[in-house]
């Protein structure tokens, strides 16, 4: 499993919209609103790319200015080569 923290930015006036509107996106928690317009989520995924499609589509909500990543956990994804897999010590 992968966990995000991200910050959605948004235009004042819409925040309270796309707060409601970003639980629709798969593994999403809306925790907050900050300042009026920065709105804090985080994204539960199966992998980095799943994470990362999901919050890419984000850019597109009405409203949205910026989607920023602040953490994020993927020591748990299955596509990602464990420390000591077939690649290690290899340069």
């Amino acid at each position: 499993m992968v966990i995000s923290s991200l910050v959605v930015e948004c235009v004042p006036e819409k925040t309270e919209a796309v707060a409601r509107e970003l639980p629709a996106f798969s593994g999403v928690e809306v925790h907050s609103i900050e300042q009026g317009y920065k709105i804090v989520i985080t994204v539960e995924s199966e992998t980095v790319d799943d994470s990362y499609a999901e919050t890419s589509k984000m850019i597109g909500i009405d409203g949205v200015t910026g989607v920023n990543l602040i953490y994020v956990n993927f020591e748990d994804d299955p596509t990602i080569n464990p420390v000591g897999g077939d690649d290690a010590g290899r340069a």
